[in-house]
């Protein structure tokens, strides 16, 4: 009788388990009458990091301007792709591109072209998926389905319902050939983007498991958006863009023993990927973290913080001990003979005060160098790191001892842990 009476409650929760989802598949049916839209291979770099972030951590992104200067918008993508990437009179046929495009599906051009620089770099021909093509790299066949008769189909939440729209695209079939070729993939990504502005919120009130800012998250993951890392990269270069655009100087971080100091990064505020003091790996088998680490992608470039004297401008050995480098020689030394630290550079800034910038790809002052704050010094990589992506590791010292950079430069800087701990201290005293 036992066993009758424990077969029995299994096959009722069995069948109450069959129930619910078929109730769920047949309501998800109803509200959703597209084939579901799924982003392929998106690349994240630190994934948990980004799960620690809301958007209401982040400030307001900064307004394009209203009317948009052609040569001064070139001169902007160009000094963001770099001139070696992206040759004068192709960053010119992408900026005329990327503005009437995205004046015909009103969105934001810097979106669009922020979107082409964290994707391909500003490379016509890169390293594609199977399924990924061009410039900003359109997911194929994500969009195949909803593109027909020179229109994209799709659907706006209105009253609990899904009402039909559909956006004119006459200008180019949607194919991988056209997809490629990169003034009808700036087409083509001005298009899709327009769709995911106009849809966003209503993808958003359906699917709701990663909080995000902005509907350009929907070009990686599709209707449902899986983590906030890409989005914070396009946001990033599109704030660089516009510090380009208008020629911006880097902004003041904060200030340090009366010291005033800049960022060492355009584009800010910038996420705080690792604080300082934290234990790395275990007591036994790993280190003390003696900086902060900050988002940052390969090749941007770095600035000194304040006025003074280069002290180092080398590399990190292993072991015990660092080699100065000319600049032609940190080009070629070979990565794989780092210590740590990578190649990294050391300005004294007087009164004992020096800042450390490490893991660079590239070293643009040498040894004994003069610099002004906000005077470029290299750029951004990932030098002597085993296992991180590119960020910039970055370390204040007075005299011997480590002091936290986070605690001087607040004006620049997104950091989950310190907000959440401010947060939980604000409720004690409560």
């Amino acid at each position: 009788m036992k066993t009758d009476k424990i077969k029995t409650t299994s096959y009722i929760l069995l069948l109450v388990f069959l129930i619910i989802h078929l109730f769920t598949f047949v309501s998800f049916a109803k509200k959703t009458v597209w084939q579901r839209r799924t982003g392929h291979n998106v690349e994240i770099h630190h994934k948990l990091q980004h799960e620690r972030v809301t958007p209401d951590m982040w400030p307001d992104e900064p307004e394009s301007p209203n009317e948009i200067d052609n040569n001064k918008f070139t001169e902007a993508l160009l000094k963001l792709c770099n001139p070696k990437s992206l040759p004068l009179n192709r960053a010119q046929k992408f900026s005329s591109a990327i503005l009437e495009d995205a004046a015909i599906f009103k969105i934001d051009p810097f979106i669009t072209a922020a979107l082409i620089y964290d994707q391909s770099r500003c490379l016509p021909k890169t390293p594609d998926s199977e399924d990924r093509y061009g410039l900003s790299r359109i997911d194929v066949k994500m969009h195949s389905p909803h593109i027909r008769g020179g229109k994209y189909i799709y659907y706006i939440l209105e009253d609990e319902n899904w009402v039909q729209r559909s956006l004119d695209t006459p200008k180019y079939p949607f194919n991988k050939w056209k997809a490629a070729n990169p003034i009808s993939n700036i087409y083509w990504t001005s298009a899709i983007l327009g769709v995911f502005k106009d849809q966003h919120d209503s993808l958003d009130k359906l699917f709701s498991e990663v909080k995000h800012r902005h509907y350009v998250s929907h070009w990686f993951f599709g209707d449902n958006v899986q983590n906030s890392e890409p989005e914070e990269r396009v946001l990033t270069f599109r704030r660089v863009l516009l510090d380009y655009y208008y020629d911006n100087k880097p902004v003041v971080a904060g200030e340090f023993n009366e010291t005033e100091i800049l960022s060492p990064l355009s584009g800010t505020p910038r996420l705080v990927l690792d604080d300082f003091n934290v234990q790395r790996g275990t007591k036994k088998k790993g280190h003390i973290h003696q900086g902060v680490d900050l988002t940052a992608e390969m090749d941007e470039q770095i600035f000194a913080m304040a006025d003074g004297i280069v002290v180092f401008a080398g590399t990190d050995l292993p072991g015990a001990g660092s080699k100065e480098l000319s600049i032609e020689e940190s080009e070629k030394f070979p990565q794989n003979k780092m210590g740590n630290g990578g190649l990294y550079i050391a300005i004294n800034h007087g009164n004992g005060f020096r800042t450390y910038y490490m893991h660079m790809d590239t070293i643009a002052v040498e040894t004994r160098a003069k610099v002004k704050a906000g005077e470029l010094i290299g750029t951004v990589g990932r030098s002597g790191s085993t296992q991180s992506g590119a960020h910039l590791h970055l370390e204040f010292r007075i005299g011997k001892e480590r002091v936290d950079p986070a605690q001087y430069m607040q004006n620049i800087l997104v950091d989950p842990k310190r907000i959440i701990s401010g947060h939980q201290n604000m409720e004690n005293q409560e």
